[in-house]
Formats: structure tokens, C-alpha cells, sequence
């Protein structure tokens, strides 16, 4: 399924369109880096406070309109 997975820290949100096989459940642990590029892991990295560049935790999950898509919307939280 198309998802938009927003990675937040205190200070940023970085957004990233994928096709995700499944849809993680609030509460849950995905490991960042194999979503993203050195690059992108690296920015957030830098805007967070203190984060291990690993894993961040599922926030909320919402389905959103998105021209003629339906699109899954999570949001990941990227502070330890």
C-alpha cells in the first residue's frame, strides 16, 4: 500500500512517500534506516535532541486523500 511516513523530532518532520507491504499498528518499533538514505537518516539525526539513528516508534496511523489515492499516514517518532 502507498504510505507517507512522516519521521518527527522536537524540532522537524521529514516526509517520505513508500509502498509499505503492511501497515505497523501504533506503539510499534520500526527501524528507520530501511526506509531512508544516509543522508535523510543523518538530517534527522541532527534535528533531534538525542536519538540513536536506529529506531523510532509509531505515533498515530491515518488514512488520508491524496489526489485520486487513499494513502496510509504514519507518523514516526525519532526521539529516544
Amino acid at each position: 500500500m502507498k504510505t507517507r511516513l512522516v519521521f518527527s523530532t522536537e524540532t522537524k518532520d521529514m516526509a517520505h512517500f513508500i509502498e509499505l507491504p503492511f501497515i505497523p499498528r501504533v506503539g510499534e518499533w520500526l527501524r528507520v534506516p530501511d526506509f531512508l538514505d544516509g543522508q535523510q537518516l543523518s538530517e534527522i539525526q541532527h534535528s533531534s535532541h538525542c536519538w540513536s539513528g536506529i529506531r523510532g516508534v509509531v505515533q498515530s496511523v491515518e488514512y488520508r486523500k491524496y489526489g485520486y489515492d487513499l494513502v496510509a499516514e504514519i507518523h514516526v517518532w525519532c526521539e529516544d
